[in-house]
This record gives structure tokens, sequence and C-alpha cells, in this order.
């Protein structure tokens, strides 16, 4: 799929060709090559005859254009992010890369022995870890190591080492609408579904259903794939092409169409899960303006509606490494690069993320904060198109919304069935706010060969909704018309894709809450992983642990116990104990890990033993810390404990048939028997008595392991029995 650059030399440079009034000659050549290795060839003469050249770009203006050369060492972020010791990045291709290029320095692993040395695969392969000895060439994790997979049997592979991937690019498509080799027009679609139109193009095939499995399975693992470059091919009409006529290669001058605009990518380009990446001039500068996709980077829709491509990125003639000798370097083209600028900029995510927190990231949250952070094609209109996807990446914006947890909140949960997730934020009318929902969803059911079928291929149709704390909605997600690809975006009820997103302006100052819900039923009632990136203008302030309970009761005159439970937990790493008698000087006795992410009931306790035991009000406090080192704090509980609540003696114990058990309590008391599952099997009232005795038969009890409790409006003591044989 890439593009290559072709160029007819004539003369190394051309001297005395006259064009009108006009000469070449050294000062004014007709084609140069720079010391970088840039191409130039003259178009035309521009305004006052100053000569005008078209040139090849490189592979730092592709990075310049998704800001991934400002997570590098020396940039102005300070992140310093290269690849290093990460060994997680995969290629499938159409044959090998020169392993021996000094670019690539021993890093690329080759996995099969399938495939010749690939000029397109060493391109590709250099887009992503290129060292940078030739700074123009120089790849976006440029230290990173990479195994090289040929595309043949690409399934059975992918599916044996994705549990050991993060990323792989795909820079191939299937055969599809025009080609012409050997100078002859062949017509790849089947007339018997359509006479004059391919049926691949848009069809969610069983490569797709595949693909979707294993990202499904192994939710570390993302396959980015290029979107194709079959936009706008054609012949004139009446031009002789072969067409298969369901038994072989057959003559004819029908007119067929054009490929495009729209619904013009290719069968497991249109799989729900992948990133797929379309291509774009490059932008020096950054994205500046209105921009326009390549004249052949394919646009979608998908058959069923689905937005594709997801992102766009920098193709043209890009300098890369190329093939011919183990120091040569290469100007190509097509969503091929394009694609592997994304996968190379993604691992350094991943990379950034394991540095802040220790971790790494979901498929899902790395698909999510590519499109979170991406800038728009056309920067008047706020949400996606068919063209360009989502955008541009940022990988700068990216890297800050992992680093700048107050602004942002990046968000890993679980979505159980028939249950719902909530996040509030505190917005104020300056901010606009941003919300981006993505998950892995299940493999969709892949039809027989027709065209254009619109069967919907989402399998879990998860739903996120903006609401005020009175349960207003005020926001809903973008969704786009498929049967009119070229109006604007607007916002509704997105029942095609496996991405959401809202963004929200000039809101009345306050709390709001994200929820995220599903239709229908889950596939399977099995919980379904998402990840959601949130971020607000001026501060997006989340309530990292929802709590449901918490409260204290003595175990004995030396043990307090702490019991809480959460209903919603979000980047929560633990929870820190504060206790003391003085409600302003609390002091830090211990922790408690958090779930990280989760929106289920969870139980904890905590036990502080005391050796003095404890007189007087005691007070209690819970510090949630999350992954980013945020605080959050609980209320302030307290309890009275009595120390005329207590039980002096036990004997004997271990027992066979009586226990003696000498107690203190100033009111009446309940005297229970417990199993160790929590079960009453025994109980009586004791009256108040400052040292009295009370004598238990507990013959009838199997032999085995008890709680005693003691319990009175003063709080609750308890012991271990243990009955003999």
């Amino acid at each position: 799929m890439i593009r290559p650059l072709i160029v007819i030399l004539i003369n190394t440079l051309c001297f005395g060709f006259v064009s009108g009034q006009r000469v070449f000659n050294e000062s004014i050549p007709r084609f140069f090559s720079d010391s970088m290795g840039k191409y130039c060839e003259w178009e035309a003469w521009g305004y006052r005859n100053i000569p005008e050249y078209l040139c090849t770009c490189n592979n730092l203006d592709a990075a310049k254009t998704t800001q991934t050369n400002a997570l590098w060492p020396g940039a102005s972020l300070g992140l310093n992010l290269n690849g290093a010791g990460l060994n997680k990045l995969g290629v499938w291709d159409g044959g090998r890369a020169r392993t021996s290029h000094i670019e690539f320095g021993g890093r690329v692993i080759i996995m099969d022995s399938g495939g010749t040395l690939s000029s397109h695969t060493t391109a590709v392969v250099g887009n992503m870890i290129a060292a940078g000895i030739n700074a123009n060439a120089k790849g976006m994790s440029f230290a990173a190591q990479l195994k090289n997979w040929n595309f043949t049997n690409d399934n059975a592979e992918i599916i044996a080492a994705a549990a050991d991937l993060f990323l792989s690019n795909h820079s191939y498509a299937s055969t599809s609408a025009w080609t012409n080799i050997s100078g002859q027009w062949y017509w790849y679609g089947d007339s018997s579904l359509h006479p004059t139109r391919d049926w691949k193009f848009g069809y969610y095939d069983n490569r797709s259903r595949i693909w979707d499995s294993v990202m499904y399975a192994n939710p570390y693992y993302l396959m980015v794939k290029a979107s194709g470059n079959d936009r706008g091919a054609g012949i004139a009409p009446g031009t002789p092409h072969y067409y298969w006529n369901g038994t072989a290669w057959a003559l004819s001058t029908t007119t067929r169409d054009s490929v495009g605009p729209y619904d013009c990518i290719s069968t497991f380009g249109n799989a729900k899960n992948i990133l797929c990446v379309g291509a774009v001039p490059v932008q020096p500068n950054g994205p500046l303006g209105a921009i326009n996709t390549l004249s052949f980077s394919t646009w979608g829709p998908t058959d069923d509606g689905r937005i594709k491509p997801d992102l766009v990125a920098a193709s043209g003639n890009i300098i890369s490494v190329g093939s011919a000798t183990d120091s040569a370097y290469a100007g190509l083209g097509g969503t091929s690069i394009a694609a592997p600028n994304v996968t190379g900029s993604l691992l350094l995510l991943q990379q950034y993320n394991h540095q802040l927190k220790g971790n790494y990231l979901f498929n899902a949250t790395l698909k999510a904060l590519a499109i979170h952070s991406a800038r728009r094609c056309k920067p008047t209109l706020l949400g996606p198109d068919y063209e360009c996807g989502w955008g541009i990446p940022d990988f700068a914006k990216a890297a800050l919304c992992l680093k700048d947890s107050f602004k942002n909140r990046v968000v890993e949960a679980t979505l159980q069935a028939q249950d719902s997730f909530q996040l509030f934020v505190y917005l104020n009318p300056t901010d606009t706010f941003k919300s981006t929902l993505v998950w892995t969803d299940p493999k969709g059911i892949t039809a027989a060969p027709v065209y254009n079928d619109t069967t919907l291929k989402l399998v879990n149709d998860l739903d996120m909704r903006l609401f005020t704390q009175t349960d207003s909605l005020v926001g809903m997600p973008f969704v786009l018309n498929p049967a009119n690809p070229a109006l604007a975006a607007t916002s509704g009820d997105n029942f095609r894709d496996n991405v959401e997103q809202i963004i929200k302006t000039n809101l009345v100052a306050g709390w709001y809450k994200i929820k995220i819900k599903h239709k229908g039923s889950l596939q399977n009632n099995i919980a379904q992983k998402f990840s959601l990136v949130a971020s607000g203008s001026h501060a997006l302030l989340a309530l990292p642990v929802s709590y449901l309970s918490m409260h204290a009761q003595q175990l004995s005159i030396k043990e307090i116990q702490l019991k809480w439970q959460t209903v919603q937990e979000v980047n929560n790493k633990e929870f820190e104990v504060w206790h003391g008698t003085d409600v302003n000087a609390l002091s830090f006795v211990g922790k408690v890990p958090g779930k990280g992410n989760s929106n289920i009931l969870q139980s904890y306790q905590f036990v502080l033993n005391q050796a003095k035991g404890f007189a007087g009000t005691q007070y209690f406090q819970l510090r949630q810390k999350d992954l980013d080192a945020k605080l959050s704090y609980s209320k302030i509980i307290s309890l009275d404990p009595s120390v005329e609540l207590n039980i002096s003696s036990i004997f004997p114990n271990p027992f066979k048939e009586e226990v003696n058990i000498r107690y203190q309590a100033n009111e009446q008391s309940k005297l229970s028997i417990m199993s160790m599952a929590g079960e009453q099997l025994f109980s009586i009232e004791l009256l108040p008595n400052s040292n009295g005795i009370y004598t238990l038969n507990l013959k009838q009890l199997p032999a085995g392991l008890y709680i005693l409790l003691l319990q009175n409006s003063n709080g609750q003591v308890a012991y271990k029995l243990l009955k003999e044989q």
C-alpha cells in the first residue's frame, strides 16, 4: 500500500535546458538531492519566475505532524521517551525488513522463514524504529525492538503472538476494484453481487472477525491498520479490462465505477477494534487550519455506518529506511507509511504510562487517548467525519492526559451486566468538557459476501451520557449519517460504533456526572471492559471513590475494627487509615490496597490494635491515594469505646463440653456463638455485671473453631473458641 516515488532520471543535472526564456543551469537545476537525502524535482516557474520544486518529505516532519517528536529526549516536555527496553512491537507485511541496515542496530527480529527482502517492509519498520542516524529518517520509537512476520499465514501467527505484543502494524489490504498488472487493467469486484462497484468496500469479513476476537481476548494488544489507497482509482468508460466471470478472467468494456469517494475501505480495514489510519500531507509545524486527506486515502463509512478511518497521519513521499544497501534511504508514501507513524508513537505512550504508574494500558485506552487528543481535519467542526475519522493524533496532548490527572481523567473500568458506571465532574462555564469512551467489542457476525450489508456489527452497545446532578440530560455523543456521509456530525444515540465522544461548552457551573450503561444484555452476561478519557479546560474533578458505608466497632479492650464499603473506585491505589483522640491531630496507622478501577460493591476492613487499650473518643478517617499519588478524604467518624464491655477470661479454651466466660458489662448484653461463616448458632441475654461468670454448655456443637461475641449499645467484643473432640 506504499505509493513509491517513481522518478525517471535522465541526467544528474540538466544544464542548458531551455523552457521558453528560462534556462536550467547549475544554480537552477531540474532536480537535486540535499545532504540529508531529500529529493526535489522542478514543477513550475512561479511568481516572478522563481523556480518551484516538489520535494520528498521525511520521517521527522511526519513526527512533527503528530507531535510525536515532543515526546523524544531533549524536547520541551522533558519526557525523554524512545521505546527503549520494549520488545512489544510487531509488524506483519509483504516480506522481511533489511535487518542489517545501520538504522536498525540488531533490533529487528525476523519471526518466520517466509518472505523475501522487501523495500515496503523495510520502510514501514524504519518509520517505527529507525535510530535516526539520518535525522530525517528517525523512527517514532527509535530505540525499541520489533518482531517482523511475513503476512502469509498472518491470522494464525497473530493469534499465537498477541499475548506478547502491545502493538502491531498492518500496512496491507485485500485486492479491490482496479489493479494494473503489466499494463493491463483488472477489475476485482464480483459482477454477480454488483455490476459496477466492488462489494468488498465497507464489508466486515472473516479476517475482521478474527482480528476483533484476538483483541477482545488480549486486552493489552492493539492492531493498527492502513486504511488503503484505492480512493479515486478507475479507468475511462469503454477501456478494455479483465473481470472474473465465475471461472476465468474475461475481457470486457463495460463501464464500471471509479472508487469512492465514500465507502471505499476494503474488508479487514473495517474491523471494529483496530485503529484504522488514513493519510494527510505532512504538517511540519503541526496541523494548522483545514486539512484534506491525500487524494488516494480511503474514506468510510463501513457498510453498517461505523466511523472509519479512526485517525489520519502524515504521508506523501516520506524519507524512510531503504532496502538497497545497509545505508540506503528511500522516498515512499501511501497510507502504509501513515499507519506505522501512529503505531510507533503509541508505544511511547505505553512506555510513559509505565514510568508514571507502573502499569501498561489496555488496547481500548491507547485508542481512546489517540482519539481524544486528536486535532480535527476541519477545525470548524467539533465532531468526526468519514474522511479523517476523529482527526490527526496529537501525541503530546495524549501524554499530558496521562500526566495531568487534575485536568484529565483516564479510567479503565468494567461494566457489569445490567449495571451502570458514573463519574462525577465539576465544571465551570468557561470549561470545554470532552469525554471519549472506547471499548474492545466481541467479534461481530460475518455474513456471506453481499454488496452493502447494513447489518450492525456492534455486539455490546455501551452508551455514554452527560447529566446534571438532578439527572437532566445535557450531553449525548456524536453521530454521523451513513445515508448522507458528507453531512457534519450531530449528537444522538450512537448505536453503531464502539467509540463515543461528547464535547460540551457553556454549561452552568456545578457538578455533573458521566453515566455509562449498556443496551439490552451484554454477550453471555460477561462484564465488558471499557476505557474513558475525560478532560476539562480548567479543571475536571473526579470523585475517585464513592463510599457506601463506613463504621467502627470495638472487638476487645485492645482492638477496634474499621469497616467500609465502596460502590465505585477510579484509579485507586490504596486507602491510608488515620486515627487519633484529637479530631485535629490524626496519625497514620496503616494502609489497605484498593481495587484500582471498580464499579461493583467492594468491602474492606482494618483492625487497630493498641496494647494499652482505648480511652476516650476515638476518631478515624480514610485518605484514599490514587495511582497518580493524588489524595482524597473520607468523612471522619468516631467511636466511644466502653472499658466496661469486655471478657476478661475464657476457660477452658480449647474445651470439650462446657466453657466459662468471665465478663464485664455496664448494661444488659447479648452473648452469641457464631460459626466461622457468620451464622449465629446460640445466643442469650446477660444482665449487667462487673465481674460475672457465665457457664455455657456447648456439648451439642461439633468439634471446630467458633466465634464468641458479646454485644451491647457500647459496641461488641469477639473471641475465638476451639472445641475439641
